[in-house]
């Protein structure tokens, strides 16, 4: 099955409330116009978010639209900035501009999954984005926990998929932790050795074409 179906059968199998799945379906159409590389990355980190958040009996649900959401403040960048090649210092500089861009396009209508997408370059060492400082006053711990731990899960699948589908150079340093992608995983994320190592053996089960 190509994944753009699988996606299409998810969202409409889990029936999001507020509208979660036409906003889905809306900005995935929208990062296919100028970023179709960006829209098919997006659907393979929900789907391995997904898998990963069910694996560990985390929310499912909230993993995949969290996932599927999460650079879609790439949108709003120039296109030249995702075209395959090696960017520059600067170029990167403005990539970094995606995760707040994010949370302003969604953070109106669908709280929650904006902050994850706010946060799933903040939840490392030397990360960026959102801090716990963003979050509403009026949430309770549970709610705050759930966001980061959603937030780790699409943290963990992003770099696997970009490792896994993309020939440049890493910008971060993560490679300097060490040969493998494990290593390199285990090196930016010490503290989620159970979910490193769920997100790398479900990345191994290919359920779709492209």
């Amino acid at each position: 099955m190509k994944i753009s179906t699988l996606v299409k059968r998810k969202i409409e199998k889990y029936q999001p409330q507020g509208s979660l799945d036409q906003t889905a379906k809306i900005f995935l159409a929208l990062s296919g116009v100028q970023h179709p590389e960006v829209k098919v990355h997006l659907e393979r980190v929900a789907l391995l978010s997904e898998a990963v958040a069910l694996k560990l009996h985390k929310d499912g649900k909230a993993a995949f639209f969290a996932g599927l959401l999460h650079d879609i403040g790439k949108i709003v960048l120039p296109y030249y900035l995702f075209d395959g090649r090696n960017i520059t210092a600067e170029e990167y500089a403005e990539v970094k501009r995606h995760a707040v861009a994010g949370v302003e396009a969604l953070k109106d209508f669908h709280e929650f999954t904006a902050l994850c997408a706010g946060l799933h370059h903040a939840v490392y060492k030397a990360g960026y984005g959102l801090t716990v400082e963003d979050f509403p006053k009026h949430w309770n711990p549970a709610t705050i926990k759930k966001v980061l731990n959603i937030s780790t899960i699409i943290s963990i699948c992003d770099f696997v998929d970009a490792y896994s589908h993309r020939d440049t150079k890493i910008k971060d340093g993560s490679d300097e932790a060490g040969p493998t992608l494990r290593e390199m995983l285990l090196g930016k994320y010490p503290e989620d050795r159970l979910l490193i190592d769920a997100a790398l053996e479900e990345n191994k089960k290919k359920q779709y074409s492209e």
